[in-house]
């Protein structure tokens, strides 16, 4: 399983295509915009199966993962964290999503 991360400093709907010859099976996305909400279709329908959490629908940490994986948001974080989501992949290893976010 090929597992990639990257801060992406914003704007992620216009630079997720630099993963097009990559084709991992997880992306690990820091200061990504929400794709169940934005606008940018492209983007909306890239990896439908994800999980996000932000603040804003702006900027926030998501994961993105091949509809065949499944992802259990494991619900782990509660309010301590700024930026953190812990999921269960395929029901067999536990992933811990962080963004080093100050504030």
């Amino acid at each position: 399983m090929q597992i990639v991360t990257w801060n992406c400093n914003g704007a992620f709907r216009k630079k997720f295509h630099v993963f097009d010859s990559l084709d991992a099976d997880i992306y690990i996305i820091q200061e990504c915009e929400n794709p169940k909400t934005c606008t940018d279709q492209n983007y909306s329908s890239w990896r439908t199966n994800n999980l996000w959490i932000g603040e804003k629908d702006s900027k926030g940490l998501g994961v993105f993962a091949k509809d065949h994986i499944q992802l259990e948001d494991l619900a782990w974080n509660e309010g301590n964290c700024k930026y953190f989501l812990a999921c269960k992949v395929n029901n067999y290893f536990t992933l811990v999503a962080v963004w080093c976010h100050k504030g």
